[in-house]
């Protein structure tokens, strides 16, 4: 018997894996809907995500992708052309391996090479060497996809992610949004026999069997966290060090007409707001009008940091009819990530029969790509 505590993306990808394995798997979950931070709420005539974006940093070839396939989900993605275009100064431009010099490309792999022989940059003092163009992309992908700024992550840890992006390309689209494969994941548990429990876990107690204590205490084999080392700490009785983690303010907002006009990331360079994407380019049912998702990594969470997205927001849509959906800002134990890029703390704990998946947890890689890897590192225990 296995017990999930919390029914986000990284809950619900392993009580999937592992009730396809023949384990028989409880999912716990506090709030009054499934899927965390990676389902979206119909609001307005529009799907607004609940946190992430509808969006898979790698579309079907990532580690995501490939992970849905395996457990046999019924969930399209569209894989986006073009992947990704650039805002610079009122012109749009194509990201492409040819859109940065090769001075810089080489000046990049010259600073890893530093970086294994023990001088380590921040990716701020990295980008500081480059050109101006190339040093504000590198600003917006981090702030797009990772919602941390150049000066909070070193070059050796953002290396992975820029292997992994290399490797597996762009993003795609789920057609349906993060709902869709919440929804699968749910239908593949309850098919073999798991439960969805919608029950707050109170505490832990360790031992060769874990007790899980909700309404009523249980015993379970294995006990798999989503919801963050912290927190887990906490149900245990446990102090566990602050963690940095990382913050961001996601706009949904109504178009008369579309703006990006593809399913691609336009990254706007030189701005608070690192980037958007337009998904009802791809999927018309999740959203009644064209949509735009913009997001906007933030230092400290301010109402002036808002504000000044906002200011940049209404400039860049001068001449469209617009309505913002929702303003959506991630904080304490809602953050973005609860553990800032590049300072996972791994899926283990302490205890021999205790893991913890989700954003707290990540592989080398981009958000919900990055979490898949998480939990597959924890399926290897129980290969």
């Amino acid at each position: 018997m296995i017990a999930v505590i919390g029914s986000g993306l990284g809950g619900l990808l392993s009580a999937a894996a592992l009730s396809e394995k023949g384990y028989h798997v409880h999912v716990y979950e506090k709030l009054p809907f499934i899927g965390g931070r990676f389902t979206s709420i119909r609001y307005k005539g529009f799907e607004v995500s609940t946190g992430a974006l509808h969006m898979i940093p790698h579309g079907k070839r990532g580690p995501l992708g490939k992970m849905l396939r395996k457990l046999g989900c019924d969930v399209e993605i569209v894989d986006s052309k073009p992947e990704a275009e650039i805002l610079y100064k009122g012109e749009r431009y194509r990201v492409t391996k040819k859109a940065f010099p090769i001075k810089e490309i080489l000046f990049f792999y010259k600073e890893l090479i530093l970086s294994k022989l023990g001088k380590d940059k921040t990716m701020e003092g990295v980008g500081r060497s480059l050109d101006e163009v190339t040093y504000l992309f590198l600003k917006s992908f981090l702030g797009w996809s990772l919602s941390i700024f150049p000066d909070q992550i070193r070059l050796s840890k953002f290396y992975p992610i820029y292997k992994a992006t290399l490797k597996y390309g762009g993003p795609g689209v789920p057609v349906g949004g993060c709902r869709a494969v919440i929804e699968e994941l749910s239908k593949i548990i309850r098919a073999n026999g798991g439960e969805i429990i919608m029950e707050r876990v109170n505490a832990l107690k360790p031992g060769d069997k874990v007790g899980v204590f909700g309404k009523n205490k249980k015993l379970y084999d294995y006990v798999i966290s989503d919801i963050g080392h912290k927190l887990t700490a906490e149900l245990l009785g446990e102090e566990y060090e602050k963690i940095p983690e990382s913050r961001g303010v996601k706009f949904t907002i109504a178009l008369n007409k579309p703006f990006i006009g593809h399913s691609g990331v336009l990254f706007t360079l030189g701005m608070s707001i690192a980037g958007m994407n337009e998904v009802t380019n791809v999927d018309e049912n999740l959203g009644k009008k064209p949509m735009l998702q913009i997001h906007q990594p933030l230092r400290d969470g301010t109402k002036d940091e808002i504000l000044r997205g906002l200011k940049e927001i209404k400039e860049l849509l001068k001449g469209y009819q617009y309505e913002i959906i929702a303003i959506q800002s991630y904080k304490d134990d809602w953050p973005v990530n609860r553990v800032m890029a590049g300072m996972d703390r791994g899926n283990k704990t302490r205890y021999k029969n205790i893991f913890v998946v989700g954003d707290g947890a990540k592989g080398d890689d981009i958000e919900v790509d990055g979490v898949a890897l998480g939990v597959q590192r924890v399926l290897e225990f129980f290969d």
